[in-house]
């Protein structure tokens, strides 16, 4: 019998996992179809909560679902992909366990890798940065705060602690934001166990290079953000990049050195490096050009979607990376796959928006659901039945809805289970002292039309007047 069609899908996010389940529901019983899914991980994350793993008000596993669990027909490989032969039709992948190198022939291929950390060529920000794309980066940054205040409490030099106390957030798109939203109520919550740290002012800076917040939102939803951002105490400093990192500093542009041991880069991505080695058409980003099929021009038999893909629209443009962007994708290259294994019309890809929504913590949001503007508490509602409701099975729901009520309920927990993360000496003086400090974190003001939140309790010894913080 003649070697059935091969189909490999290359990623765990969720273009490649949805591409993997409509091509589940489009195989009939007597189709003689074998369609392998590689992921370097076992699960699929779902991205958007990883803000909330960071300040703790989601266990990391409720963040990410078993693969396995979508899928019956699809045989799963939890591997990285190395790298392809084009000419002869074969993916490399390396086994997690063992390192085991095994080679894995496709007649359709399916490139859906997502994108890595970006740096843009800044000097000191892969060694002195934390990136925030994986659950290990959500990890790694509520580690470091609790690294952070451990070593301010008993810290006496006044510009080393006030670097202990800086953290700064580079990017203000919607991983930015939803970030330095969560910290900021992390921070006001944290700071009640470190009676040492009363009088101390917390400093939580957000740099952006561009003129206005979210950008893919309209002004109003932006101007909104502003405001509310900087009433919660965080210094948002647009126009602002950042120009070099150091294990001590960070140097803003405009705006000089600024002390502090904690950098979280969300200020860009790009392509996976998988995808950079393949010799296929890519725009000047790196990312694999496709057409209005998602098929890759010249290359039968290869496909492309999500943060991997240069994707056109129908004005001109390219669709954003987006986690919605590829479900939406995932569909067209399911059929034109199947369409092309049955000689049958192949189908162009036509982008709608179905709205977009950005949490900004303490039960705040703003979005656009199909055409209508939410904000404060009904968009964060909103934000999170929308979220819960995608969940895969009831067991899975019923843990996040549990992490989110004892998040309301009880006090965060303030155990780091992380190796600590390497402090290094007092911070030197680097000239940052004559400009002025940012603005220090306050506690959260009721955002427009939105219930006024509790106020934090007061600490046991009063800070004096001049002194702001959660």
């Amino acid at each position: 019998m003649a070697q059935p069609p091969r189909i490999v899908i290359l990623g765990g996010g969720f273009g490649a996992l949805n591409v993997a389940r409509h091509l589940e529901a489009a195989l009939r019983a007597d189709d003689r179809v074998e369609v392998t899914l590689i992921s370097r991980e076992n699960y699929l994350l779902f991205t958007p909560m990883l803000a909330e793993v960071a300040a703790g008000a989601l266990s990391a596993d409720h963040a990410a679902v078993p693969l396995r669990s979508f899928l019956r027909r699809v045989a799963v490989r939890q591997g990285e992909a190395t790298g392809a032969d084009l000419d002869q039709r074969t993916v490399t992948m390396r086994h997690s366990a063992t390192g085991q190198a095994v080679t894995v022939p496709y007649d359709h291929l399916v490139l859906a890798t997502g994108a890595v950390t970006s740096y843009h060529h800044v000097p000191g920000a892969t060694e002195h940065t934390l990136g925030f794309k994986t659950l290990a980066d959500a990890a790694a940054a509520r580690g470091r705060v609790i690294d952070c205040f451990e070593q301010a409490a008993v810290e006496s030099d006044s510009t080393a602690r006030r670097g202990l106390l800086t953290f700064v957030v580079a990017g203000g798109g919607y991983t930015g934001v939803e970030l330095a939203a969560a910290l900021a109520d992390f921070l006001r919550d944290l700071r009640r166990y470190y009676p040492a740290l009363t009088r101390e002012r917390l400093y939580l800076v957000l740099a952006h290079h561009g003129q206005r917040l979210l950008e893919e939102l309209d002004e109003a939803d932006a101007a909104y953000t502003l405001r509310l951002l900087r009433r919660m105490g965080i210094a948002v400093r647009l126009g602002t990049g950042v120009s070099a990192v150091a294990a001590d500093s960070v140097e803003l542009s405009p705006g000089g050195t600024l002390p502090t041991r904690t950098v979280f880069w969300t200020a860009g991505v790009a392509p996976s490096p998988f995808v950079g080695a393949l010799p296929l058409p890519k725009d000047a980003h790196g990312a694999v050009i496709v057409d209005e099929h998602l098929a890759v021009p010249e290359h039968p038999g290869i496909w492309a979607l999500g943060d991997c893909a240069h994707v056109p629209n129908r004005q001109g443009g390219t669709c954003g990376p987006t986690a919605q962007n590829a479900e939406q994708e995932a569909p067209v290259v399911a059929h034109n796959i199947l369409a092309s294994l049955r000689s049958e019309p192949l189908r162009e890809f036509d982008y709608t928006s179905r709205g977009m929504l950005a949490s900004l913590g303490h039960q705040t949001a703003v979005g656009e659901v199909f055409g209508r503007r939410f904000s404060g508490l009904p968009a964060w509602l909103l934000w999170r039945t929308a979220y819960l409701a995608m969940l895969p099975g009831m067991d899975r729901k019923a843990r996040v809805a549990m992490d989110w009520l004892l998040d309301l309920l009880l006090p965060p927990d303030i155990v780091n289970s992380l190796h600590p993360s390497r402090i290094a000496a007092p911070l030197a003086v680097t000239g940052s002292e004559s400009a002025a400090p940012p603005s220090p974190v306050a506690p959260p003001a009721a955002a427009p039309g939105a219930a006024a939140p509790p106020s934090p309790a007061t600490p046991p010894t009063a800070a004096p007047s001049d002194t702001a913080g959660p």
